[in-house]
């Protein structure tokens, strides 16, 4: 045993009993585990951990990794406690949801997630994005300051109009969260968004002069009707000056209503060129301000657009955002591809196929 090696176990053991003596939590094990990693950059280092159901105590493994040589896993029992072999020969519990690479996604940390951190679809590639999130800030933490972690608390309230304290604590019942958990969300997606920032730091300028077009702007009046034969009709109507538009979507939305349906009451909008699909985008963009353009198929129906005025792309603090999160996603992408994912719920031949 080299001089190297022997430091870096006697360190790494006296870690492992700093955590029993002080009854340390993963988290701040994790943290830790960051300085002991510093002290000793040779050697790969991994922390792994089970708690026990019954009183909550948590056994701590450490592995090192040493290239070629091996691996070495090292763990400390204090007296009277109960040692590793004890504990059971499965390292998993029925709790867990997912695993992606060493990070392991519970059920209960994913459906607290899920109601409002994320809005998009589909949920399986999102619970696997949670587990690369985690593993990226493991790997390379971020640190909040307390200005950031409030604007990120007083951002999440202002979206749910959580103007006073008794709202929040009636959404937190609701919820079925307590304050702790919901600080330690807001905190992880306000880390998620630095993140972002780390993934496409110096490449929103490259992407949008590659892609500037799709960020043109129309703002447009438009309104649906259900079947194509009344849409053409429509459109021919007020083309020829026999209806005007905005008197024919007040007849459409009030003939909607009384079959019982749930007509949009947005009849304004603003759109960007790569956010629609293509045909209506092509269609919008090819028009001249003023124009009613003949009806377009979508997933509402058929769409009967009045163009109002266009602006061209700027790279301005929306056009940022938009296109930071286009690169997340990019950035997601790749990891989910390079991943090695083991499902631990549901149909796992399916899922992982989803995936």
């Amino acid at each position: 045993m080299n001089n190297t090696l022997e430091r870096t176990l006697i360190d790494a053991l006296e870690y492992l009993m700093s955590l029993v003596q002080e009854g340390t939590q993963p988290e701040e094990a994790r943290a830790r585990l960051h300085l002991l990693q510093k002290q000793h950059p040779d050697a790969k280092m991994d922390l792994v951990w089970e708690e026990e159901g019954y009183d909550q105590s948590v056994h701590y493994d450490t592995l090192l990794h040493l290239g070629k040589e091996g691996t070495v896993s090292l763990s400390f029992c204090p007296d009277r406690a109960l040692p590793w072999p004890m504990r059971g020969v499965h390292r998993w519990s029925d709790k867990y949801l997912v695993r992606v690479n060493k990070t392991v996604l519970t059920v209960d940390q994913a459906i607290a997630c899920l109601d409002f951190i994320w809005d998009e679809v589909p949920i399986v590639n999102r619970l696997v994005d949670m587990c690369l999130i985690r593993e990226a800030l493991e790997k390379d933490p971020i640190d909040l300051s307390d200005a950031e972690l409030q604007l990120a608390m007083d951002t999440f309230r202002k979206a749910r109009k959580l103007y006073k304290a008794e709202d929040t604590y009636r959404w937190l019942q609701q919820h079925g969260m307590t304050h702790e958990k919901l600080e330690y969300f807001v905190a992880n997606e306000a880390m998620i968004a630095k993140l972002r920032d780390r993934v496409t730091v110096n490449r929103v300028t490259d992407y949008f002069e590659e892609h500037q077009a799709d960020f043109d702007t129309a703002y447009i009046a438009r309104f649906h009707v259900s079947d194509e034969e009344s849409a053409l009709q429509t459109w021919e109507q007020i083309y020829s000056g026999g209806l005007d538009f905005y008197e024919a979507a007040q007849r459409c939305f009030l003939a909607a209503v009384e079959r019982r349906e749930h007509p949009s009451g947005d009849i304004f909008a603003v759109i960007k060129r790569g956010q629609v699909i293509p045909e209506l985008g092509m269609a919008i963009f090819a028009a001249q301000s003023g124009e009613v353009l003949s009806p377009v198929r979508t997933e509402q129906g058929y769409a009967i657009v009045r163009v109002l005025s266009f602006a061209p792309a700027r790279l301005e603090e929306q056009t940022v955002t938009a296109i930071k999160k286009i690169l997340f996603e990019e950035w997601l992408a790749q990891q989910r591809q390079a991943a090695r994912i083991e499902w631990y719920w549901g149909n796992a031949g399916r899922t992982s196929q989803a995936t």
